[in-house]
């Protein structure tokens, strides 16, 4: 019990309807998130479709209309936002992390196990979605072809002819990582408010979440077809 009563006085510090405005932030900002994140994932599956003329078609619109350049900053500061917000019970000091550990393990509760989940996939976002706007950024526009190349480079040679396909394993993990933290996220958020019954809206969300996961993988194999179709950066489609 004391375990307890240290790591809620430590997490849980209350400012009376301050926290209610900021947990309110924290779901809406994470609801959008979700959106976006499964909106960019269909995008990314129009790749099966035409072999990427319409992967192109979208992009070269997200461009023409200037929503690239306008919604990329929007997403980074609500991704901010998020960050923030939702950072600010988590556990940050050794002390505290030990601590919200050993209760984690002697609670082992289900939702307490989410909750520790999407701590560690957070901070695997946050490197791992800085990595990925850079690259698209240094190599802008978004290209089909080029894309696929990405995807499809068989890294650096080591040990004879050995390779470790890099993008390929990265975005595959990122692909994991984000729709773990998505799917829970939801979850964690419509249980918090009450505004779903928990078993019910839990596996809807683990079937939305293993959907997106294969539209994920079928795009990263339709990349790596499509570099082989056309096996210089640049080709027509």
């Amino acid at each position: 019990m004391e375990l307890a009563k240290n790591l809620q006085k430590t997490l849980n510090k209350s400012y009376g309807k301050t926290d209610l405005y900021v947990d309110l932030a924290e779901s809406i900002t994470g609801i959008i998130l979700v959106g976006f994140l499964w909106m960019h994932m269909l995008f990314v599956g129009t790749i099966y479709i035409n072999n990427g003329v319409l992967f192109n078609s979208l992009s070269e619109g997200l461009d023409k209309y200037y929503l690239a350049q306008i919604g990329i900053p929007a997403t980074v500061l609500v991704i901010l936002l998020h960050i923030f917000m939702a950072g600010r019970r988590a556990p940050m000091r050794l002390r505290d992390l030990r601590i919200a550990w050993r209760l984690t393990k002697m609670l082992n509760h289900y939702d307490t196990w989410v909750w520790v989940g999407q701590v560690i996939t957070a901070l695997l976002i946050g490197i791992f979605a800085s990595m990925h706007l850079w690259t698209v950024m240094t190599t802008w526009p978004i290209e089909a072809v080029k894309s696929a190349h990405r995807v499809a480079d068989p890294g650096v040679a080591f040990w004879g002819h050995f390779s470790i396909p890099y993008y390929l394993i990265f975005y595959t993990i990122f692909l994991l990582v984000g729709e773990y933290h998505a799917g829970f996220g939801l979850y964690r958020i419509l249980v918090k408010w009450g505004w779903f019954e928990r078993h019910k809206m839990g596996w809807v969300l683990k079937g939305i979440t293993v959907i997106i996961i294969c539209i994920g993988v079928g795009a990263l194999y339709m990349f790596t077809q499509l570099a082989k179709m056309y096996p210089h950066v640049g080709g027509a489609l």
